[in-house]
Formats: structure tokens, C-alpha cells, sequence
């Protein structure tokens, strides 16, 4: 199943083998990836998350959605999101998304959340959706409250991530 979902400005699609390239060019970046529990990534570390979501599009049944963030006019790829079942409730998932920093302040992680959350609901009958955020990360608390999720809990001391004890706000939202 190839997905493709349009917006007013976005496009979310597969990724393909040479998205690598610009992936990279945002998974390199120490200074944006504070928040992750993932990253720098090396050229052999994103090259490794491609194989590996192509890997995952291709199971059966289907658990994984990574998709690429696109810009509709320019045909860019800027960020990705991602969608992922609860393997202990069959109607409930999580999400993620991350978007380059040169595309921030502009509403696309919000504009390509809301789709990803418009699919899940409606192609693959999810009526829960999760997603985390550290504790310190306003900008991606801002996305979640503005896509209808709900703070639900927070985990302290959650797991150790470069140097530090992460504290974790979980968001859930019904679709």
C-alpha cells in the first residue's frame, strides 16, 4: 500500500532510498536534536533509518508508518512523521514528527500532524492516539495542544538521554 496524503501545503508520502540525503541534512544537527533520544546521526545512521522503514513498510500485517513531509509546491522534502499501533491495543497508536529547522514557525508540523491523524482515524480505524514530548520541548507541546491532544500525564526521570535524566509529557488525543 503506497501512501500518499495531500494538504493544503504538504504532501506525506513512503520515503524512498534516496531520501536519505535530506534527512541528513536535518539528523545531523546537534543543536535541533536536544529534545531526542536519538541523533546526531551519522551518514551510516540515517542510511540505516531508511533501510529500516522500508524494511517496515513492507510487513505483514502493517504496524509502522514513516512518512516523508513534503512541500507541495516545491516538491521538498522538510521533515517526517510517523504512525505506529500499540502492540497491546489493536485501536490505539502514537505518532511523531520532525521537521528541519529552516521550515519552523510556519505551521507544518501542526498542518502535517492533523493529517497523519485524519489517516489513522480513517484508513486504519485508530480511536486513540499518544504522542510524548519532553518536558522542555514548548514548541512541540505547542503542536500537540494545537492538534486536539490532551495532557494526560507526565513520567518523571523517564530515561537518561545525552547527559541527563528526561522528564516525559505524555499527550492523548481521541480521534
Amino acid at each position: 500500500m503506497d501512501i500518499w496524503i495531500e494538504t493544503e501545503r504538504l504532501i506525506l508520502r513512503e520515503y524512498i532510498a534516496s531520501d536519505w540525503k535530506m534527512i541528513h541534512g536535518y539528523a545531523q544537527q546537534e543543536g535541533i536534536l536536544i529534545y531526542e533520544n536519538w541523533g546526531p546521526n551519522s551518514e551510516t545512521d540515517t542510511k540505516e533509518f531508511i533501510a529500516n522503514v522500508l524494511e517496515l513498510n513492507q510487513a505483514s500485517p502493517r504496524t509502522s508508518f514513516e512518512l516523508a513531509i513534503v512541500l507541495k509546491e516545491e516538491a521538498l522534502l522538510i521533515g517526517g512523521c510517523g504512525f505506529r499501533f500499540d502492540t497491546k491495543q489493536a485501536h490505539k497508536g502514537n505518532l511523531g514528527y520532525i521537521i528541519n529547522p529552516l521550515y519552523w514557525r510556519n505551521g507544518y508540523a501542526a498542518e502535517a500532524t492533523n493529517a497523519l491523524i485524519r489517516y489513522a482515524a480513517e484508513e486504519l480505524a485508530v480511536k486513540t492516539i499518544e504522542a510524548t514530548c519532553d518536558v522542555l520541548n514548548l514548541a512541540s507541546q505547542a503542536v500537540l495542544k494545537r492538534c486536539g491532544f490532551f495532557r494526560i500525564r507526565l513520567i518523571k526521570k523517564h530515561f537518561e538521554m545525552k547527559g541527563r535524566m528526561r522528564d516525559t509529557f505524555v499527550y492523548e488525543r481521541n480521534t
